[in-house]
């Protein structure tokens, strides 16, 4: 799967919120179903289960949030 690096986010622009985990997003979930399956960075969309890169981490779109998955 490709990472794409990205920008940081920029708080003007369209950004879906960052998490700690998979875990926790699979919670918000439950709690909550909001959001489209989609995440934007900077206003670009990106589909479920696409990888970003920002200063040295790795994020994955899960349920409409970027969940931390490591390093990249």
């Amino acid at each position: 799967m490709h990472t794409e690096h990205v920008e940081p986010q920029q708080i003007e622009r369209h950004n879906s919120p960052r998490i700690a985990s998979k875990t926790v997003a699979t919670q918000a979930a439950t709690e909550s179903l909001a959001g489209d399956g989609f995440c934007y960075w900077n206003d670009k969309k990106y589909s479920d289960g696409a990888t970003v890169c920002d200063n040295h981490r790795r994020y994955e779109c899960w349920n409409g949030k970027w969940a931390e998955i490591g390093d990249c």
